[in-house]
């Protein structure tokens, strides 16, 4: 198990991460331009957007599974603590390290290894963007339907260790109804595979379930396969106007007796429409 070390936001935990030898050894993994040290440069991986700083002693950046893969043996052969990070743009502190210890980020894992229209998949690197893999699939006439509020900055290893939703929940699910199956590193540095690239694909437990929105507990994810769906013919916005939230509501259980289910809905009250209208002027 790795060491707990309980500290206030205000220091900086040490533990074994901050080793000469370690980061030496971390530098020959990832290469001496990708590990940073420097308090100034590690304070900004050391927070989510809730803003509490826990700054790490080194941040990484490995470029492949097989490097991630080394940095999770050398964790347990010095025993430091190791936080996975995307985006950084959570609310649930997944990303942030409270023990001290590295922060492993995925901004160099950024390939889009396939994308397959005929089977209606794409096979990616954790480190893109939501917003970057919805721009690559929309030119093969594709959809990635998961759209969380964070989407041109989370991560999509992020959205699936958060189980990130979206306005779109309602008509697509939120990610893990979208995951296929995913290529993970243990805390023991093992590769494992759950899942496949089928729909249908029901034998032995649902691992890939089981990642989708362990925040990082369980395993880093290296690799996803995730479900693609035809892009819609067309599209329109609709906007209706309700005197009471109440009212707004209210209408919209109507959609499904009538077979329609919106893509995406949203209630905005006189009090949103005020705080719009200060900074965009749309007039509303």
């Amino acid at each position: 198990m790795y060491q707990s070390i309980h500290f206030n936001a205000k220091s900086r935990a040490v533990t074994n991460a901050s080793k000469p030898e370690v980061l030496e050894k971390l530098r020959q993994i990832v290469g001496a331009e990708n590990v940073l040290v420097e308090p100034d440069k590690v304070e900004p991986y050391g927070a989510d957007a809730v803003k509490e700083k826990f700054p790490p002693e080194a941040v990484v950046f490995p470029e492949s599974t097989a490097e991630m893969v080394e940095i999770l043996k050398l964790a347990n052969e010095f025993l430091f603590p190791v936080t996975a990070r995307g985006g950084g743009v959570g609310y649930t502190g997944g990303a942030v390290p409270v023990d001290g210890g590295i922060v492993i980020g995925t901004d160099r894992m950024k390939k889009i290894i396939e994308i397959n229209p005929d089977d209606l998949y794409v096979i990616c690197q954790p480190g893109l963007t939501t917003f970057e893999l919805q721009q690559a699939v929309e030119k093969h006439g594709l959809l990635f339907p998961p759209d969380p509020a964070s989407y041109k900055d989370s991560y999509i290893g992020g959205n699936i260790a958060e189980n990130a939703g979206g306005m779109r929940t309602p008509k697509y699910g939120v990610t893990k109804h979208s995951v296929l199956g995913l290529e993970v590193v243990t805390a023991t540095g093992e590769i494992i595979r759950t899942g496949g690239r089928t729909v249908k694909n029901v034998v032995g437990f649902d691992l890939t379930g089981l990642m989708c929105g362990s925040e990082g507990m369980l395993g880093i994810i290296t690799e996803a396969t995730l479900k693609l769906l035809p892009m819609p013919e067309a599209t329109a916005t609709v906007r209706a106007s309700f005197k009471s939230m109440e009212e707004a509501c209210k209408v919209l259980t109507k959609f499904t007796p009538e077979g329609l289910l919106p893509m995406a809905m949203e209630v905005v009250d006189k009090h949103c429409i005020k705080a719009i209208e200060e900074n965009f002027a749309f007039g509303l």
